[in-house]
């Protein structure tokens, strides 16, 4: 299983273990969110993709929700549109939060699977605001 980071610094995108977020489909970012988030570093490890995110903060709890676009881009490999939608629930405190965030893409595998009756496959995915990279996601 190879791991790919994007972003800054060996440590920007941790391995360590937490929450996993929500993957949306067929939604605006604007659904779910459009809080200010810087990512840091994004790391793609089997169905996991890890996102460090910096923000500003600290009295409210954050949510954070990965929204996939419903289609697939037709290339060689196919390609994703996917973005980080971030609800800061009316948080008006300043602190510099600095966190990995963890998305389950098993959801993005299986729409794969069930439209181009495969197993296995290869997608990149492009995620907004992101550091410039490919993101590619075998499975």
């Amino acid at each position: 299983m190879e791991t790919q980071v994007i972003g800054k610094g060996d440590d920007a995108a941790a391995d360590d273990v937490g929450n996993i977020g929500r993957v949306a489909f067929g939604f605006t970012p604007d659904t779910w969110g459009t809080d200010a988030y810087t990512i840091n570093a994004a790391t793609l490890q089997g169905d996991t993709l890890t996102l460090n995110v910096s923000y500003s903060g600290g009295c409210e709890t954050h949510a954070f929700t990965l929204v996939a676009e419903q289609r697939f881009l037709e290339s060689l490999p196919v390609q994703m549109r996917v973005s980080l939608a971030h609800n800061a629930n009316d948080d008006t405190c300043e602190a510099l939060i600095t966190e990995a965030l963890h998305f389950d893409l098993t959801p993005i595998k299986e729409a794969y699977r069930k439209g181009y009756r495969k197993d296995t496959g290869t997608i990149i995915l492009r995620l907004k605001d992101a550091p410039p990279s490919d993101l590619t996601y075998d499975f």
